[in-house]
């Protein structure tokens, strides 16, 4: 635990790739006390036109208009001419629920600076969903954390 995924368009160099999976797991080491090798990172890259955000589709020329409307009868948008769109992405953290609302602000906070800086998207355009789950609903090596050795007893080869 966790198991973080990130969702992005394919921006990302390879070095950026490392980068995030590195500084993902160095903040949630520091932050959540959490041991290294518990935590798993995913990128997944998707084209634009397999996203969509206020009913605009990510390949559509006027996407970082239409994707920023915050009206859907007078598609009144808060879109700036000089506010691009280079990058979006998603993040899913799948955790146990033994952390209290400031560590998660905190830690999500430094996730979408770091996202939005190595996957090119603005700020407006991360999205981070925590989804906590009971230990016991989390299994490695064939053993939950409802187990009181789950850390050693998950490390068996």
């Amino acid at each position: 635990m966790p198991f973080i995924e990130l969702k992005t368009w394919p921006t990302m160099s390879t070095e950026e790739k490392k980068e995030f999976i590195y500084t993902v797991t160095e903040l949630t080491t520091t932050l959540l006390q959490i041991v290294p090798d518990k935590i798993q990172v995913l990128i997944t890259e998707l084209e634009k036109e397999n996203w969509g955000k206020a009913g605009a589709v990510a390949s559509d020329a006027a996407f970082a208009e239409q994707s920023r409307v915050v009206n859907w009868d007078t598609k009144e948008s808060y879109h700036t001419l000089d506010s691009n769109i280079d990058g979006m992405a998603i993040i899913t953290i799948d955790i146990w629920n033994t952390f209290d609302q400031d560590t998660k602000d905190k830690w999500v906070n430094q996730l979408t600076q770091v996202t939005s800086t190595l996957t090119h998207a603005p700020i407006d355009k991360v999205l981070i969903v925590i989804r906590e789950m009971i230990p016991g609903n989390w299994g490695q090596s064939g053993v939950t954390g409802a187990d009181k050795d789950f850390l050693s007893k998950s490390r068996t080869c």
